[in-house]
């Protein structure tokens, strides 16, 4: 069962019947809303001292099939995907806010993804790039953009790649890797499922793992040799799709093609030349 009442409506329904963990919920629920969309319905039973059962049930009592579509509800009330790009006021146009708005969270996004880049790990991946038998780059979903056009950068540089979208071909592939070879996985989240299965995957074949990703404490970056993180101002997990996260993960994107094409930037010509030979 589904419901499109307001949430707080529904809590507000059945409180008085509720256990004391169960209240908790509906009280964080109430007062601080936004707090629930980032977190995993794990998250949200420890912070009540409860376990992950007590939390579905709760959801499934206000009459949602689970967790998911709660968050997806309480996104719904408070209009989360355009809170960031409306005004309280009707001082300037709606169009005029939402041009500053997004000027102003890729700005801070790049400035703070800038901002952690550590130059001896990116020169030290520039070096196991150069001296590797073979790349392979993968993204799933909006991260995919990312990893094909690192893919491109790379081959105009003379590296061997291997990039697919589809993760039936990663694992294909895979078995083509060795201790010599770099595997370069994005994830803005840190947790999608098919990258985090390649990356465990790979651990034991002593591959240079390198993980682009937005979070430092994830399941995905802990598994990495080579972490490369980045920012996302404003963006939530429920959202009219990749914005910020998807210009940090770029312009890593770019410090990596950088890095590398400077440290040999003969070798790095030539094969520039070669790219636009058939262009002119």
């Amino acid at each position: 069962m589904t419901t499109n009442d307001d949430y707080r409506k529904l809590i507000s329904r059945i409180y008085s019947k509720l256990g004391k963990k169960k209240k908790e919920i509906a009280d964080i629920l109430l007062n601080n809303p936004d707090s629930i969309l980032e977190r995993n319905a794990n998250d949200l039973a420890k912070h009540c001292g409860c376990d992950q059962a007590t939390v579905i049930r709760f959801a499934q009592q206000l009459g949602y099939n689970g967790y998911a579509n709660l968050k997806l509800a309480i996104a719904r009330e408070l209009g989360t995907p355009w809170q960031n790009y409306e005004s309280k006021t009707k001082a300037d146009s709606k169009f005029n806010i939402v041009r500053s708005r997004l000027l102003q969270l890729h700005t801070e996004t790049l400035k703070k993804t800038l901002d952690n880049a550590k130059e001896e790990i990116f020169i030290e991946l520039a070096e196991k790039i150069s001296v590797s038998k073979k790349v392979m780059i993968c993204g799933s979903g909006t991260s995919n953009l990312a990893s094909e056009d690192l893919n491109v950068k790379l081959m105009r540089q003379g590296i061997n790649t291997i990039c697919f979208a589809d993760p039936q071909m990663w694992k294909t592939f895979l078995g083509y890797l060795d201790e010599n070879d770099v595997l370069i996985l994005f994830s803005h989240s840190g947790e999608t499922p098919e990258i985090l299965e390649l990356a465990r995957t790979v651990r034991p074949k002593g591959i240079y793992l390198t993980v682009v990703t937005g979070f430092e404490g994830s399941p995905l970056a802990g598994l990495s040799d080579c972490l490369l993180l980045t920012e996302c101002c404003g963006e939530r997990s429920i959202r009219l799709g990749a914005m910020t996260s998807r210009t940090s993960q770029s312009i890593i994107v770019d410090l990596i093609t950088i890095c590398l094409s400077i440290r040999d930037k003969r070798q790095s010509w030539d094969f520039l030349e070669k790219s636009y030979e058939f262009t002119k």
